[in-house]
């Protein structure tokens, strides 16, 4: 495409911000709109006053992570509630555009291909979720140190599950002194585990995840990375009452949070921890995949 790019980012949170200061500064064109007031922050982009303003002359348009919390309506967080925009009507008017969004629903993407809306979901990008390994990471380890009375230097930890939030997480916290003991379901996972000094038990759904009623000694804290309901009520019943589980998984969660509550003990669902703890890290990296997304069209 010859000349600038022009972007139009709508809805989202500071991480959307902090995109669109990496993506002005790397030379785009960028139009905004759904951000609230943050004249001061994005200096280089065209703040408008309505969406349709926005999205007028741009070639991409570039929607939030996620792009609607009820399919309905357009997840603008950062805006008075009385702000709406509705999916549907978004779609009628992008026209041939290109549209990128984080976790896309289904009726807005059939839509929008229907209307001949060339869609990517950037949620999918495996780079993406590499990079949003290390600030879930940090985010659960910070939710640990606030809700421990005690240091993570010396800590007596379970991680559940070693793909790529488990694997890094681990490492972040034998790195500052944690004893971790790493279930993973594959041989592959715990072996790597183990070169890594992690000590590992089996998680088999086999004997409904009965390995993990024998935690660490002294366990303090449980972090789940599974995505299937693996701690239930039986299994909760083990844990000691003065240690703490946090639930890094997407929904429904590997934690029942309401066996939990029910057997007092202390749980965080860890949802959407890049936005919430490093959103100006968290927002580069939505941009670095934007960028990636856009030499592949452009």
């Amino acid at each position: 495409m010859e000349g600038i790019l022009k972007l139009c980012v709508l809805g989202g949170d500071r991480r959307q911000i902090a995109m669109t200061q990496r993506l002005s500064a790397d030379g785009y064109r960028v139009s905004m709109w759904g951000l609230g007031s943050c004249h001061d922050e994005v200096e280089k982009a065209r703040i408008c006053n309505d969406w349709e303003e926005a999205i007028a002359d741009a070639d991409v348009v570039i929607l939030p992570l996620p792009v609607s919390l009820d399919g309905v309506f357009l997840n603008c967080p950062l805006e008075s509630p009385n702000v709406f925009l509705r999916l549907s009507a978004l779609t009628e008017r992008i026209g041939g555009r290109v549209l990128l969004g984080g976790k896309i629903g289904e009726p807005m993407y059939s839509s929008a291909m229907e209307r001949g809306i060339r869609v990517i979901d950037y949620f999918q990008s495996e780079l993406l979720q590499l990079k949003n390994a290390v600030p879930t990471a940090e985010g659960a380890i910070s939710i640990a140190m606030k809700e421990l009375p005690i240091t993570i230097d010396g800590l007596s930890s379970a991680v559940i599950g070693y793909g790529r939030i488990g694997s890094l997480l681990a490492q972040k916290l034998r790195a500052l002194g944690a004893d971790v003991t790493v279930y993973a379901r594959r041989k592959e996972a715990r072996t790597m585990a183990e070169l890594a000094h992690h000590k590992t038990r089996t998680l088999s759904d086999a004997d409904e995840y009965a390995s993990l009623k024998a935690l660490p000694l002294g366990c303090r804290a449980i972090f789940n990375t599974v995505p299937t309901r693996v701690m239930t009520k039986e299994i909760l019943e083990s844990v000691p009452k003065n240690c703490i589980l946090i639930d890094l998984a997407s929904a429904p969660g590997g934690i029942d949070l309401a066996a939990a509550q029910e057997l007092g003990l202390r749980t965080v669902w860890g949802t959407a921890l890049p936005g919430k703890c490093t959103p100006e890290s968290a927002g580069w990296i939505l941009a670095q995949t934007v960028e990636d997304f856009l030499e592949e069209l452009f």
